[in-house]
Parts: structure tokens; sequence; C-alpha cells
């Protein structure tokens, strides 16, 4: 479903969601950033105390891995919003930045290895 469903299909569906409750009161960047981080802990819940043999084998879970499917569409959701919100473009922002990290870390310099080293 992702190579058929745009970015700006999924903003305009989230958009709709929060029109249709009259919700953009209360979807100010503050309020979204914070629902974004709370979401993405939600997300570390699920893994949190677990070895990384145990995490790993948490996603083979069938009911594992749709909760926290829910919990990665909430961080989404709420991200697509904040976007909303604040008139970002989504797709030039995630190409920006990657085209900063490309400068950032260079392949030969930190193929292999994590890029702060």
């Amino acid at each position: 479903m992702d190579e058929q469903t745009t970015i700006g299909a999924l903003r305009t569906a989230v958009h709709a969601f929060v029109d249709a409750r009259d919700w953009h009161r209360y979807h100010t960047p503050k309020n979204l950033a914070m629902s974004i981080a709370i979401e993405a802990a939600e997300i570390m819940e699920h893994f949190q105390w677990q070895s990384l043999t145990e995490s790993e084998e948490l996603l083979h879970d069938p009911a594992a891995k749709a909760e926290i499917a829910d919990e990665l569409a909430d961080v989404l959701i709420y991200c697509l919003s904040f976007a909303n919100s604040t008139g970002i473009d989504v797709s030039d922002a995630i190409l920006r930045k990657l085209a900063r990290n490309e400068t950032r870390f260079p392949v030969g310099r930190v193929r292999g290895r994590l890029g702060t080293e």
C-alpha cells in the first residue's frame, strides 16, 4: 500500500479526520510535538526491558506487531497533522535533510559504522 499512497493523500486524510471533529484548535504545533513524543514513547514501551533477541522476536508475534503498528500509525498521524498545522512540506523537508546528511555522513567514512564515530 505504501507504493500507491502518497504523503499528500495521507495529509489530506488526516486533515479531513481532524476537520470532521473540529480539532484544529487543539492541533497546535506545541500540542502536536508533545503528542509525537508521547506516542513514540508508547512504541518504546513495547521494547522496554527486552534483549535485542527478544525485541526482534516480538515482531514475529502478530498481536504484538499489530499493537506496535498502531503506535507507529499514531506517531505518523501526529507528524502529518504537525506538517498540516505548520505548513511544512514533508517531502521537501526529508529530501533536504537527506542531502545535508550526505555531507555529514559520507559513505566512504561511515559505511558499516555509526555516523557519530
